[in-house]
């Protein structure tokens, strides 16, 4: 009598979009509010988010006392905007990002009707959008590239409109998103944006030269003008350095012989693959033979993403996260495939993948957890994910499986993923308690020193409302101790060793956060070894 009702929800739940969707919002949510900020790019971003809240300065965003360089401000104001409204809390800005990659969605499917892709193609590029390991990762994460995707993709947007008669609407469209995205990651955002404009002749038939390239141009000019309105001003108030660092350092910094993340230029060939699990695996070749109508929008996808793949490959600093704007153009071809039929997904594939995911998670979280009830924790998220892939293994009677449920399990695999780097490694990446002895001591006139790099490390946490001074000079920090002799000495550097034993201590990383008195320091300081030892 109960498995009627049962198998009725069920094939509603396959048949019915609005069910789905629910179903990935439910899945997506969790994390925003259980992941605390994880050293050391998340600490860091909410660092210089925090110092602009607290001093109310919008132009330089600023770090550990100096203003900050690397990143462009756009995503620092939408953070405090949101903050204006929610109060200062991680879970604020983790849900801007997950807004921001929620908005890729209509954007996507947009593009692709606009590029000719039926209903079909539309929804299945979605989910593949929605279902991919890299937006089930980056979805709630902070980082720059969900806000640059979704300025690529408004750019996208608007270029076949470049060739028609509303081609003024496109350029501001256009200009408005590059610009964006500038202010998001600097002049990478030009490349990733506007290469289907400068390739538009080749694919789009009523494409002319000439006047394509002219508008591009225009809405170029646009974006740049838009990028300097706060660049310029930016320079003069951040001073020398900070001017040289924005407009020189970080974009030709990282082309040849990076100073960050420098990998061999055949880096991203495996990292590609498993950015797209589990499709890379999942899908198959279907049963439909007729040609789909897709040749425009294949050669689209091909000036969208292998110019910039190429690019991107040659330069030097490289993070699997950089390739993300480009992963939408993937995900329509593909889409377009399923919804003709010429590929289908295999749903023993999908659990197959998903099954050595919870595997991975339970023996590399389970060794990374440094307490039992954390192992146990690590081990019981991997079982269940590997469930989760048999679910798609055992009784399946049809030989493909719909998208969207395949991209629910990677969605439900990638939230215990997150779960069990939680329970695991809290302990290890959760600085939470530090930060708030440190304010503590902050608030009381103790001294400070970070020894070794800070990278804002305590600043969001302990809610700090001064810089800590940092050296990365041993002799420095003797000559400190000394003076201080009641101040605090803090690392997270394993080249910092001293016989006294530290006030506080707990496990950071691959080695340990400790914060000593520095008094108990003095003629106690070894120097560093001029190269990590491990």
């Amino acid at each position: 009598m109960t498995a009627a009702p049962r198998t009725g929800f069920m094939r509603r739940f396959r048949e019915e979009p609005r069910l789905r969707a629910i179903a990935a919002l439910l899945l997506l949510l969790p994390p925003v509010f259980f992941l605390f900020p994880v050293p050391i790019d998340e600490t860091r971003y909410l660092a210089v988010a925090w110092n602009m809240h607290l001093s109310g300065q919008w132009l330089v965003p600023w770090l550990d006392g100096a203003p900050y360089s690397d990143k462009a401000p756009l995503l620092f104001w939408l953070i405090n905007l949101v903050w204006a409204v929610t109060g200062v809390h991680a879970w604020a800005a983790r849900l801007l990002e997950l807004l921001l990659m929620l908005a890729t969605l209509p954007l996507l499917a947009s593009l692709g009707q606009r590029l000719g892709a039926g209903t079909a193609a539309v929804q299945a590029s979605v989910w593949l959008w929605l279902g991919c390991a890299a937006v089930a990762v980056y979805a709630d994460t902070l980082m720059f590239d969900m806000l640059l995707t979704l300025c690529t993709l408004v750019a996208w947007r608007a270029t076949p409109a470049l060739a028609g008669r509303r081609w003024p609407l496109a350029v501001a469209a256009m200009a408005v998103a590059l610009g964006a995205g500038v202010l998001v990651k600097g002049p990478v955002a030009l490349l990733v944006g506007g290469m289907p404009a400068l390739l538009a002749p080749w694919w789009l038939p009523q494409a002319r030269p000439l006047a394509t390239w002219l508008r591009l141009f225009a809405a170029l000019l646009g974006a740049v003008l838009l990028a300097l309105a706060w660049a310029l001003p930016a320079a003069r108030a951040g001073g020398m350095q900070y001017a040289d660092a924005i407009f020189l350092h970080q974009t030709l910094g990282r082309v040849v012989q990076s100073f960050a993340h420098a990998r061999p230029w055949w880096w991203y060939l495996p990292i590609l693959p498993a950015m797209m699990l589990p499709w890379v695996a999942a899908i198959a070749r279907g049963e439909a033979a007729a040609p789909d109508g897709s040749g425009m929008l294949d050669r689209f996808v091909v000036a969208a993403f292998v110019p910039a793949f190429v690019l991107f490959s040659l330069i030097s600093g490289k993070q699997p996260h950089y390739l993300l704007p480009l992963l939408p153009a993937l995900t329509l071809a593909g889409g377009v495939r399923l919804g003709a039929g010429r590929w289908r997904v295999v749903g023993w594939r999908v659990g197959l993948v998903l099954a050595l995911i919870g595997i991975a998670v339970a023996v590399g979280l389970g060794k990374l957890a440094v307490d039992h009830a954390g192992r146990i924790g690590a081990i019981a998220c991997g079982a269940l994910i590997v469930v989760v892939g048999l679910s798609f293994v055992v009784g399946r009677r049809t030989p493909s499986l719909p998208v969207g449920l395949a991209a629910l399990g990677m969605l439900a695999a990638l939230l215990l993923c997150k779960l069990a780097f939680v329970l695991a490694a809290a302990p290890r990446y959760d600085i939470a308690a530090a930060a708030r002895r440190v304010a503590a001591a902050q608030q009381a006139g103790v001294p400070l020193l970070f020894a070794g790099p800070q990278y804002g490390l305590l600043t969001f946490a302990g809610r700090l409302t001064a810089p800590i001074p940092a050296t990365t000079n041993p002799a420095a920090v003797t000559a400190w101790a000394r003076a201080h002799p009641q101040g605090w000495v803090i690392t997270s550097e394993p080249d910092y060793r001293y016989p006294a034993t530290p006030l506080y201590r707990q496990p950071y990383r691959d080695g340990s956060l400790r914060i000593w008195r520095a008094g108990d320091l003095t003629g106690a300081v070894t120097a560093p070894p001029l190269t990590h030892t491990f």
